[in-house]
């Protein structure tokens, strides 16, 4: 297998100055790593003739593909090919049949063109054209045997058709023998922070790994990306569901969904195969909870909410059951209909008590215990599944933190899992 990297060189001050998102560079990363080629570094430089020369000589050293784009326009900002030939020491020479295919293409419009748009027509001498379809701006490549650069127009429309219609095949012939398939599996685990996960999986997480396997933090939920590639989809794919089969065992009880699975919808989703209606007791989020789940419920899995003030004198989620929802034998034995509404409800409970640690934190700062129930006479023998965790910092985080981690608590009685 050839092993074969690519650096991305995105140029313009309007992204070093923040005017606009480089898009362009995360549409090639994935572009380039289905056809078997990873990106191993982006780099982002503003419209400054020494710094474009430098950023391409170093990845010309450092990558055997790199991908260049933005610069090509017929402005005075627009240096990219005066870089590049400064980069390699090359001449810049004009090129009469693209100034002929920039004049044609003016024509065919209508437009009145000006002489500077004949800038587009001077390349470096001895490269290759990279036909525009499109737009005026033509890009251009070097090459050499296990190396090419490619240089793109940054408009994003004409990028992506210059990269699937000359840089695709380029790349095949090049580099004949690329892992050209590539497959993702992306596992969401909710429960865990960042480091625990990293100590968990951090074996497979070694580097030149295939599968590669890494982690990206959310404000709710970590995901584990596993990506293999090779030679064809089935092979990658076959590599990719061991690592995912590991992972998942390691992380058991904490994986929720995959993709662009969210906590609530995975909550939902159980609710509406068991045939469960949610109520919620909730005196700590302060609608958070329901604000989130409530949304994604049908009518039949959906008992309502109250958002219930915090009661220190409550002693946790068992007071606020009793004192919210008491249990009436009486009335089930004599209205059948509550009888089979009760029996198919679901409760999730969410209390708070000052945490003892509460000294430590900064002022402004919430410091509580938190102590989450699950009660329904359908699961568990109607006995209350509790859970409880320490929660502190900035009153908004904290309180979202405690949402999620509520539900991630349902969620895991409705799977069957062990309190833990």
């Amino acid at each position: 297998m050839t092993t074969v990297s690519a650096e991305i060189i995105s140029s313009g001050s309007e992204l070093t100055l923040g005017r606009m998102v480089d898009t362009n560079s995360a549409w090639l990363s994935d572009f380039l790593g289905r056809l078997g080629v990873p990106t191993v570094r982006h780099t982002t430089v503003g419209d400054d003739f020494g710094r474009l020369v430098e950023a391409f000589q170093r990845g010309w050293a450092g990558a055997q593909v790199i991908v260049v784009t933005g610069g090509l326009g017929p402005t005075e900002d627009d240096l990219t090919r005066p870089a590049a030939a400064k980069a390699f020491g090359l001449e810049l020479e004009f090129n009469e049949t693209l100034a002929g295919e920039v004049r044609a293409l003016f024509k065919s419009r209508g437009a009145v063109m000006t002489d500077n748009n004949l800038r587009q027509a001077w390349l470096p001498r001895s490269a290759i054209v990279v036909p525009n379809p499109i737009g005026t701006a033509p890009g251009f490549a070097l090459a050499e045997a296990g190396r090419l650069m490619v240089f793109l127009p940054g408009v994003p429309c004409e990028m992506k058709i210059m990269a699937e219609g000359w840089l695709k095949p380029r790349l095949k012939e090049q580099f004949p023998n690329l892992k050209a398939s590539r497959h993702t599996v992306v596992l969401n685990t909710a429960g865990l922070g960042e480091s625990r996960v990293d100590a968990l999986v951090g074996d497979l997480m070694a580097p030149n790994r295939n599968p590669a396997v890494g982690l990206l933090a959310g404000a709710d939920m970590v995901k584990v990306l596993v990506t293999a590639t090779g030679d064809d989809p089935a092979e990658a794919e076959a590599l990719a569901a061991a690592d995912v089969a590991e992972v998942e065992k390691r992380l058991c009880g904490h994986v929720f969904g995959y993709g662009e699975d969210t906590l609530p919808d995975a909550v939902a989703g159980l609710l509406k195969e068991q045939g469960l209606s949610l109520t919620i007791l909730d005196a700590v989020t302060q609608g958070r909870l329901g604000g989130r789940l409530a949304p994604g419920l049908d009518p039949a899995n959906w008992g309502g909410g109250q958002d219930l003030p915090r009661q220190p004198a409550l002693s946790g989620a068992l007071d606020i059951l009793r004192l919210y929802a008491p249990d009436s034998a009486a009335e089930r034995q004599t209205d059948s209909s509550h009888c089979r509404r009760h029996a198919r409800e679901i409760r999730l409970i969410v209390a708070a008590r000052p945490d003892p640690d509460s000294s430590e934190r900064p002022e402004g700062h919430l410091s509580l215990l938190i102590e989450c129930a699950v009660q329904s006479e359908a699961l568990c023998g109607g006995r209350p599944q509790i859970c409880q965790f320490p929660m502190g910092g900035e009153p908004h985080w904290a309180l979202s933190r405690a949402a999620a981690l509520s539900m991630f608590h349902l969620w895991r009685v409705l799977k069957g899992f062990a309190v833990e």
